[in-house]
């Protein structure tokens, strides 16, 4: 399974686009695409999304988010929770990723083929399993764990004989299903699919029965992979390597310092009932947004879903994470040993939705790094060749608690990353001095233009009214985010980047290629 953290992940050399942005994007363009050639006149996309968005709620509790759009009969779903890897505890952390992978298990009808025999077996195996955790923290060198670790291994060969793999993924193409997937990230968990429309109660019994009753299966070896693709996406690479450190030194206590698929210390420790436990606690209908869009009759598909998900009892909601970052009290400096060529990442603390600063550093970021005519860009790739690449993020690593404005570089050889470093330092003064309302409104039309020219699918709708509900609490802030932007001023620019782009305020996080010296 991928996570919405693959796109922190990417290579730095890639511009990153703000959350924001990308929806908003996807928005305007499906407004244009799907009514404009129809004739119809809109206002605006978002006098049109607060028309046609229907909201309901389910009678347990559940938020679901309709929009009948298009003209081919499909549907795109997306279930989300508002729950992720910043609602772990420490002994938990990379929970909620694990959980993610679980769910693609089945229950006690899908993914096996005789859940009376299996489960007596599946008992055994994570009785042998916790044991054998307990006394490799507890007492590692045990002489009973061999022969446990040996008898875990029967059982999981005896287990296969009643396992059916990918019970879902079976379900969902042999139906015409495309995109079946799900992701985690520090501040919401997400399923999603595309589906023929005429394949929505297939879809409602489906998820509904998943979510009622999942089976933890081949809990073990699911978590031997996860370490597998800890060990790829950050041990083996330069930049996974490189933004892990980065957060775990900006973030001393609030828990979005921690990499969401977990520590490599921790992953072979995570405990199949902390996962249960932390699955009945969260997964709740008030923290759950089903969202559907494409071409139906929302009073049919609200009946449908209240039929199937309906069912899912309510609980009570946990409490949200309490600890809060301090105020750093001065800048952090962190060096990263790695085989690769040198790269840097520049971040400064910032408050996060619905702050005013939020969207003026959407535009900072726009006018540092939006593309090939932005000053850093032009500055230190095209004039002065310092670096072989620029770009800048607002809103790392989330955004349901306060975040961060972080510039991502690589050095240009034979240039250092010091050198790069001070020009970026230097680029930011000058737009504190220099932006004019001429260049803010020649970003902010580039930012319009790049929400009308941006891919457009039900899917995309699906994601970001999702996000905005789940994350934000109101899908809404979807249909207003342009109209904020337009309002921003110099005069905001410099009061925001002034307060928050300070040295005191900074943490640096430079990747140093292992392999050789720098010349500089």
């Amino acid at each position: 399974m991928t996570d919405r953290e693959k796109k922190m992940r990417k290579k730095h050399t890639r511009r990153i686009k703000s959350q924001r942005l990308w929806a908003a994007a996807l928005i305007i363009t499906a407004v244009v695409l799907c009514f404009s050639s129809a004739g119809a006149e809109i206002e605006n996309a978002g006098t049109y999304l607060r028309k046609n968005v229907v909201t309901r709620t389910l009678s347990n509790g559940i938020t679901l988010i309709m929009l009948n759009r298009g003209y081919a009969p499909t549907l795109a779903f997306e279930i989300s929770f508002s729950v992720g890897s910043s609602d772990e505890e420490y002994r938990t952390i990379g929970t909620a990723h694990l959980l993610e992978h679980m769910l693609f298990k089945g229950t006690d009808r899908l993914g096996t083929t005789d859940y009376e025999k299996e489960k007596v077996i599946l008992d055994e195996i994570e009785a042998v399993g916790e044991t054998i955790d307990r006394l490799r923290l507890s007492s590692p060198d045990n002489t009973m764990i061999p022969g446990l670790e040996k008898r875990l291994r029967l059982l999981q060969e005896k287990h296969r004989a009643y396992v059916v793999s990918s019970p879902y993924d079976r379900i969902y193409t042999g139906n015409g299903g495309v995109g079946f997937n799900a992701s985690t990230s520090r501040d919401k968990t997400g399923y999603y699919i595309e589906l023929p429309a005429s394949k929505l109660e297939l879809w409602a019994r489906t998820e509904s029965e998943r979510l009622r009753n999942p089976v933890l299966r081949e809990f073990y070896l699911e978590r031997n992979n996860v370490l597998e693709e800890r060990l790829m996406r950050y041990d083996s690479s330069a930049s996974g390597r490189l933004f892990e450190q980065f957060l775990a030194a900006a973030y001393s206590a609030h828990p979005y310092r921690h990499p969401i698929i977990g520590w490599k210390s921790n992953i072979p420790y995570l405990s199949i009932k902390d996962v249960r436990k932390f699955y009945r606690d969260h997964y709740i209908p008030s923290r759950m947004t089903i969202t559907i869009v494409g071409k139906q009759d929302t009073e049919k598909t609200y009946k449908t879903i209240e039929q199937y998900f309906g069912k899912i009892r309510s609980r009570p909601d946990p409490p949200r994470t309490a600890i809060y970052e301090p105020e750093q009290p001065g800048e952090k400096r962190i060096i990263v040993n790695f085989p690769a060529n040198p790269s840097m990442i520049i971040g400064w603390h910032k408050p996060s939705y619905p702050a005013r600063a939020d969207y003026v550093f959407d535009v900072i970021q726009e006018l540092l790094a939006g593309g090939r005519s932005s000053r850093l860009y032009r500055s230190l790739v095209v004039e002065k060749k310092l670096a072989s690449s620029v770009s800048a993020w607002n809103g790392a690593p989330g955004a349901r608690y306060n975040n961060m404005f972080v510039v991502l570089a690589s050095p240009q050889s034979p240039h250092s990353a010091r050198e790069v470093e001070e020009a970026v330092y230097s680029e930011i003064e000058s737009m504190i001095r220099q932006v004019s309302g001429q260049e803010l409104q020649k970003v902010i039309n580039s930012m319009e233009s790049d929400l009308i020219f941006s891919l457009a699918s039900s899917s995309g709708l699906a994601s970001l009214l999702s996000y905005y509900q789940t994350v934000f609490g109101d899908w809404r802030y979807a249909a207003e985010y342009m109209e904020a932007i337009k309002s921003v001023t110099p005069e905001e620019i410099k009061k925001e980047a002034e307060k928050y782009l300070t040295p005191k305020n900074r943490v640096v996080a430079i990747l140093k290629d292992s392999r050789r010296e720098e010349t500089k």
